[in-house]
């Protein structure tokens, strides 16, 4: 009995993250809630709108989107008014609470961790690779702005031309961000999918990009149990985004340079570190892993010396 309570003890901060982490999946997706117990949670809609995860808008289970996704199709209907009040919201909120929306709050970031749970040998891209593959979240974001900035100037210049343009992006111009969305996938294709096993007819005419789509996501996913938060990692939209932003955040972790004993001789905090963040390379004042931590604090929890601090601003 008081090994159990000193194996709670020592991982009070993960335990605390996973109950907020459920809590929080629930409160997104409240209509599984509504279908489990009798009650009416139409007030959450106000809440869970528009918020800083990752969440798609077609999301059958929730009444809300992730803000992103809402900035994105500002931009696109040329909505800038909007676009720039939701930037500005972002802004603040990150440079305030970092990414802690991210690491205790996202839907997306809790099923990684799930899946992450399953008892397997982590591994770990080398340096080089990790480094290169972080590239790809931000590449895919400044494609999409390349394409989608312009057809919101387009909107307020020449509507006929705007028409156009947005028949001839399809799909893209109304869910910039869904293609590279691990929720779109998990909450609204696989369960078009799901109903279309029951319907041949329609499981037959999914597209050549239906296929591909299934294939890549399906295998990040399995490749999730051995590298956690990969998504988050290299693909994440919101991630690309936010790690931009985060390294300005008044929220930081740092080390503390008396207690710290360095990578020779611990080293503890990059192993745990579920982002391949070299901690220990970066200044004692603070760390971010260039805006990548998520503020998990699995390196705090994890620190024999208690060299892992939480700071905000200069104090």
């Amino acid at each position: 009995m008081r090994f159990k309570r000193l194996k709670v003890r020592e991982n009070s901060i993960k335990i605390s993250r996973r109950l907020i982490q459920i809590f929080a999946f629930l409160i997104v997706n409240y209509f599984i809630l509504e279908a489990f117990l009798p009650i009416n949670l139409i007030s959450l809609e106000g809440i869970v709108k528009v918020l800083p995860i990752q969440n798609s808008p077609r999301n059958p289970l929730s009444n809300g989107g992730g803000i992103l996704e809402y900035i994105f199709l500002s931009m696109a209907e040329g909505y800038f008014p909007i676009f720039f009040f939701l930037l500005g919201v972002l802004l603040l909120v990150l440079l305030f609470t970092n990414r802690v929306f991210c690491g205790w709050i996202c839907p997306i970031g809790a099923i990684q961790d799930l899946t992450a749970a399953i008892p397997t040998k982590k591994r770990k891209f080398k340096l080089s690779r990790h480094k290169s593959l972080l590239n790809i979240k931000y590449i895919l974001v400044i494609i999409t702005i390349i394409i989608i900035f312009p057809l919101g100037i387009t909107k307020n210049a020449n509507i006929l031309f705007y028409i156009d343009f947005k028949t001839q992006l399809g799909a893209f111009a109304e869910q910039p961000i869904g293609f590279f969305s691990l929720s779109e996938f998990i909450f609204v294709f696989v369960p078009h999918l799901i109903q279309n096993v029951f319907l041949p007819v329609q499981f037959g005419a999914l597209e050549f990009g239906g296929y591909v789509i299934l294939i890549f996501y399906s295998l990040l996913i399995i490749l999730s149990f051995w590298y956690p938060r990969i998504y988050c990692r290299y693909i994440c939209p919101f991630a690309a985004v936010s790690s931009a932003i985060t390294e300005f955040s008044f929220l930081k972790l740092a080390r503390n340079p008396v207690r710290c004993v360095g990578r020779s001789e611990c080293g503890i905090c990059e192993n745990v570190c579920p982002k391949q963040i070299r901690i220990l390379d970066e200044s004692f004042d603070f760390f971010t892993g260039k805006g990548e931590c998520n503020f998990c604090l699995e390196c705090k929890e994890k620190c024999p010396h208690e060299a892992i601090l939480i700071k905000f601003g200069n104090v």
